[in-house]
């Protein structure tokens, strides 16, 4: 899908919503880097804050259902990730006693300290 031309000015008011410095170098000051082939905006990573920008544009792609279905991914990422927190609190709620933090694969020790030979140049 190509993005429609009042879909690409929304984006980009976006991201200069989501501007953290005022004059950069590698935009030139507008924000964004340019368009990918499909027609998406390409937010400049040094000037912008771009998790606030994403999470701006996931709440104005949920307003239009053409761009809800060609975006549907970024809201399957959405219950993937809350799927593996959930599972994650789950895992962390689990004490763990000293015997299971031990690796089965642990080699045994000596007790006698191993000590090397420095060999001395003269």
């Amino acid at each position: 899908m190509i993005l429609d031309e009042k879909h690409q000015k929304v984006a980009i008011e976006i991201v200069k919503r989501n501007r953290s410095k005022k004059s950069c170098n590698k935009c030139y000051d507008r924000g964004y880097i340019g368009f990918s082939a499909d027609k998406t905006i390409v937010p400049c990573e040094k000037c912008v804050d771009t998790g606030k920008a994403y999470e701006e544009w996931k709440a104005y792609v949920a307003t239009d259902e053409q761009l809800k279905e060609e975006y549907k991914e970024i809201f399957e990422e959405e219950t993937e990730e809350e799927v593996e927190e959930t599972k994650e609190e789950k895992v962390s709620a689990k004490p763990v006693t000293p015997a299971q933090s031990v690796s089965k694969s642990t080699k045994t020790v000596s007790s006698k300290p191993q000590m090397q030979r420095r060999s001395q140049g003269k």
